[in-house]
């Protein structure tokens, strides 16, 4: 997958996440800095980390009274969101099933935000947001050696084609390829990100089946622009007949924001259709999602049975620089543990205890507007190019 878009005070020497208080000689300027860097405030009604809730989850719910009704809806609820979580950020159904059975999700639960409810006789209608507490989580998860992913991607804008003998769609209503990509991004709430390009007639005149198909990258660009995607994937499906049999060649392949192709995701040959059964254009678009999906997930995947030792130079030029890059290393959960070795006035040496890979912790930079170079003999946390 392409690397595009993935407080705690130091010591000088050897000291990790949690410790209370600086030693050493400091450069006076970051001394302050480093004294008086805020914890983050969590608002009362959003997850700090949304990755770690699930919102919008709709209650109706029956039952002899009305209380009992809102009582199970909720339960019920939360059961629903709690999976939701789990299933997103663990890496197989497998290991879900495994931590549902063995913990209740009020161990997790943050808070509860009711966005709307009416309570009835003997009913309770209610949409809820659930957030979970993501320290927690990751102490069990550490606790009972799993692996886990929770970085979002970049943004990947859907452009989903439909190729026949009568010629290129892209725009039909009443296609099942083309409505369900759109119905599939609308309720998808994995880690990788997805967007679609809305219906209009503007759209369906400026970005026609044929220029996706032939992946113009100045339509492409122009499309990722008006979504704010950071990457594009041309999803096609190519019609023909043997005899009276339909027969479905699937191909999604990804570009970057500037309509450069990066990779194929896949190829699916061959597919049978009947008029009466679309279903394996069901299946290819889930196998689609689900590499994609698990892809993202292992490049980023966190396993502190594992760790893995960096060392990085963190340039800075002023104590408010220096602040946001101790903000970002510290949000990061793939850095499972940090200590600084020198620091003066141009910045610091830092050595990192990763729970992934070079290439998660480069993705995981990504969202903080940072980068990870290689120059050899010195790897560094530098500001990304396109935030200078």
């Amino acid at each position: 997958m392409h690397a595009a878009l993935i407080f705690h005070i130091f010591q000088k020497f050897g000291c990790w996440r949690g410790c209370g208080a600086v030693s050493g000689a400091m450069v006076a300027g970051l001394s302050i800095v480093l004294a008086m860097h805020p914890a983050l405030a969590k608002p009362a009604e959003r997850c700090t980390e949304p990755v770690f809730g699930a919102a919008g989850i709709f209650v109706d719910q029956r039952a002899d009274t009305a209380e009992a009704a809102r009582t199970i809806g909720v339960e019920a609820a939360a059961q629903n969101a709690f999976e939701t979580v789990l299933g997103r950020v663990l890496l197989s159904p497998e290991e879900r099933d495994r931590f549902v059975g063995l913990h209740g999700h009020d161990a997790f639960t943050d808070f509860v935000h009711i966005i709307e409810e009416n309570n009835l006789e003997k009913r309770y209608i209610a949409k809820l947001d659930f957030c979970f507490d993501a320290e927690r989580l990751r102490a069990a998860f550490i606790a009972e050696g799993i692996q886990w992913a929770e970085l979002s991607s970049p943004s990947i804008l859907v452009l989903p084609v439909w190729q026949g003998p009568d010629g290129v769609r892209a725009w039909l209503k009443d296609n099942q390829w083309l409505s369900g990509w759109r119905d599939t991004v609308t309720q998808y709430n994995g880690l990788v990100r997805l967007r679609s390009l809305a219906h209009s007639l503007t759209h369906e005149r400026r970005f026609r089946g044929e220029d996706i198909v032939a992946a113009d990258p100045i339509k492409l660009a122009a499309a990722a622009r008006i979504t704010k995607a950071e990457q594009v994937m041309v999803v096609l499906a190519h019609l023909d007949y043997v005899g009276a049999k339909q027969i479905v060649d699937v191909e999604a392949r990804l570009f970057d924001k500037n309509g450069q192709p990066i990779a194929t995701i896949m190829s699916l040959p061959d597919i049978s259709l009947t008029a009466s059964d679309m279903q394996p254009l069901d299946s290819a678009r889930q196998r689609i999602i689900a590499r994609m999906e698990g892809t993202w997930r292992a490049a980023n995947s966190i396993n502190t049975n594992a760790a893995g030792y960096l060392l990085v130079s963190v340039p800075v030029t002023s104590a408010k620089e220096w602040s946001e890059r101790l903000d970002a290393l510290q949000q990061i959960a793939v850095i499972r543990n940090f200590a600084m070795r020198t620091l003066d006035t141009k910045g610091a040496t830092i050595s990192l205890e990763l729970a992934g890979s070079r290439e998660a912790l480069q993705n995981a930079l990504v969202p903080h507007g940072l980068a990870l170079v290689d120059a050899g003999d010195t790897v560094s946390i530098v500001r990304a190019p396109d935030t200078q």
